[in-house]
C-alpha cells in the first residue's frame, strides 16, 4: 500500500491532499512526526518491517522507512530507505527520494551508482515531478519479496532489480542513465531543466 501510495503522489496534481488522503487511509498513529513541527518545517515517518518473523531468525531483519518533508504547509518531498540487515561487514541499503513541488524540486533524474561498478551495498534513486512515467515505475518498484527472503537481499540489486543489474563476477550496472552519468560522460554542464 506504502508504494502505491508513493506512486500516487508522484503523479498527483495536488500532492498536498493525496499526502492528506494517504495519512488517514494508513492512520495518522502510523505517522511519527518530528519533535519540532512548526508550519514552516516537518518531517513525517512511516517505518514498516519484519520484526516478527526476523525475531524467529527466519529471516534477517529488513525495514522500510519512509520520511515525508513539509515546508510552509507544502508536501516537498518524500525519502525511502530500505535496507536489509545481515551479518558481515555490507548490508544492503537503498534509497529513492522524491521531489513533489508542482515546478520541480530536486533533480529530473539520477541514479547512483551509475555505469558498472563494484559498488553494491548503498544506492540512491532521486527524481521529481519532471521525471517520466518509467522513470518514475521503475525507482518505485522495489522488491518487497526481501521482507521474506530466506537467507535476505544480498546487495541493491535484489532491493530495487529495475535500477541495477549484475555484469559479471563482482560488479553491476546500472538499468537507467541519471543526470551525473550524462554529466560524468559529456564532461558538460547541466542545463537549467535538469535541476
Amino acid at each position: 500500500m506504502l508504494i502505491n501510495e508513493l506512486k500516487d503522489l508522484s503523479v498527483s496534481p495536488s500532492p498536498n491532499d493525496t499526502f492528506d488522503s494517504f495519512q488517514w487511509k494508513f492512520g495518522h498513529s502510523n505517522f511519527k512526526h518530528s519533535d519540532a513541527c512548526t508550519f514552516h518545517f516537518c518531517t513525517y515517518e512511516v517505518e514498516i518491517s519484519n520484526r516478527a518473523i526476523a525475531t524467529l531468525h527466519l529471516v534477517p531483519y529488513t525495514e522500510m522507512k519512509t520520511w515525508f518533508t513539509v515546508e510552509r504547509g507544502q508536501l516537498v518531498q518524500g525519502l525511502v530507505e530500505y535496507r536489509t540487515a545481515l551479518k558481515g561487514p555490507n548490508s544492503p541499503v537503498v534509497h529513492i527520494q522524491q521531489g513533489m513541488c508542482g515546478h520541480g524540486c530536486g533533480v529530473r533524474f539520477d541514479v547512483n551508482p551509475h555505469g558498472t561498478t563494484q559498488q553494491m551495498w548503498n544506492g540512491i534513486v532521486e527524481f521529481d515531478s519532471r521525471a517520466t512515467a518509467e522513470q518514475r515505475d521503475a525507482a518505485l518498484e522495489l522488491n518487497l519479496g526481501c521482507f521474506a527472503r530466506i537467507g535476505g537481499c544480498k546487495d541493491i540489486i535484489d532491493l530495487l532489480p529495475t535500477m541495477w543489474a549484475r555484469s559479471g563476477s563482482g560488479k553491476i550496472t546500472s538499468r537507467w542513465v541519471g543526470l551525473s552519468q550524462t554529466l560524468e560522460e559529456s564532461h558538460g554542464f547541466p542545463s537549467v531543466d535538469d535541476f
